[in-house]
């Protein structure tokens, strides 16, 4: 049965607003949300702009539906943001339960009390109103989405003023974006906090797991909850790259620096709250290593004994007695232990991080080199 206490995503007053408590087994609110919210932003921008006539030109130089800033941030990246909480929660409460299970009994109430004192900064109205504030904030603070001054766009309503598709985005879809974003921020903040928590106390721990990381493979399973983050990072920084390479003339290869540096940075993010455990994993796996080793030494010096003196000929007795079988399942087990990854992140997690954080730019290249293009000269390779 769903235990509410080890969730990191129902609580607040989003969450206690649309009901999701009562629909936590089905998890089919999510689309109707994503649905509702885009047709609550993009509905009015897109009708707006029909009646100023910068929907599909109009005279200003990019229209609305040339914009990719706007498909990549409302109708992608927004959606993604919503639909992937039931996945992340489920995720999430796995590894928490999990967690709760290795834990020893010495340090069970410290955990107790970690996962109360973040409760209750799940639960808090505060930290969501001031997140709801920034995001209104933002609309005064910042400057419009506007693409490039020199550049004629769908949100020019003459002179220095919106127009009023552009009023709309501004200051309905922004807001809505930001807080969002930054719910899903407060969430990775509060997760962060926990396993600085949990990394500090005692747990049931072995190098010898088969998962290869100490009995804490799980974790990474846990992380990949907010794979979303560095997705839609990527989606804006693609939708804003795509109206420079587009309207600007900007190479792709002079961009080359941006695209790494993100990749590189979003994985860094997303990997670097599990090194918390890697200073406890790390010890115990020098600490495994010899005790493993002393009892191997052990096995080998008793197995030469046993055996390795015998005269030629004398094979049979090995086969029929379970020595060598024993010494290569202890050698198996030896070899885990050595092979012991202290970080715990199994590789697929990591590749799926890269991947979505690579996936949502590649179409920055059909820019460049559009896909006509590239069946021609696919299709001539292989005549």
């Amino acid at each position: 049965m769903f235990d509410e206490r080890y969730s990191l995503l129902r609580g607040g007053m989003l969450y206690r607003a649309t009901h999701l408590g009562r629909l936590h087994k089905q998890g089919w609110m999510a689309p109707p949300v994503a649905i509702a919210l885009l047709l609550i932003v993009l509905l009015p921008t897109v009708v707006l702009s029909a009646m100023d006539g910068t929907l599909l030109g109009g005279g200003v130089q990019i229209p609305l539906v040339r914009d990719y800033t706007v498909w990549a941030r409302f109708v992608l990246a927004m959606p993604l943001l919503v639909l992937a909480v039931p996945v992340a929660d489920e995720r999430l409460w796995r590894a928490m339960h999990h967690l709760h299970g290795l834990v020893t009994p010495d340090d069970r109430a410290r955990f107790e009390q970690v996962l109360e004192r973040v409760r209750r900064w799940r639960d808090s109205v505060v930290p969501e109103l001031i997140l709801f504030v920034l995001a209104i904030g933002g609309s005064l603070t910042l400057a419009p989405l506007d693409v490039f001054k020199a550049v004629t766009d769908w949100r020019d309503g003459g002179g220095q003023a919106l127009s009023p598709a552009g009023l709309w985005l501004h200051w309905v879809g922004m807001p809505v974006f930001r807080f969002l974003f930054l719910v899903w921020t407060w969430r990775f903040v509060l997760w962060v906090c926990l396993l600085w928590r949990f990394s500090r106390l005692r747990l049931t721990l072995y190098a010898s797991h088969p998962d290869g990381h100490g009995g804490l493979g799980f974790l990474g399973f846990a992380q990949a909850a907010f794979i979303v983050m560095p997705t839609v990072g990527s989606l804006l920084l693609c939708g804003s790259l795509a109206m420079e390479i587009t309207y600007l003339h900007v190479t792709l290869h002079s961009l080359r620096y941006v695209l790494l540096g993100y990749v590189v940075l979003s994985l860094l993010v997303m990997i670097a709250p599990l090194a918390l455990f890697v200073p406890g994993l790390s010890a115990l796996k020098r600490a495994s290593m010899m005790t493993y080793g002393v009892v191997g030494t052990d096995c080998a010096e008793q197995f030469d004994k046993n055996w390795i003196s015998r005269e030629r000929g004398e094979a049979r007795p090995i086969l029929q007695a379970g020595d060598s079988s024993a010494l290569a399942d202890y050698t198996a087990v030896y070899t885990t232990v050595s092979t012991m990854v202290v970080l715990p992140i199994q590789r697929y997690v990591l590749i799926s991080f890269i991947v979505a954080s690579v996936a949502p730019l590649l179409p920055l290249a059909l820019l460049v080199m559009p896909v006509d293009e590239i069946l021609d000269k696919l299709l001539s390779s292989m005549v």
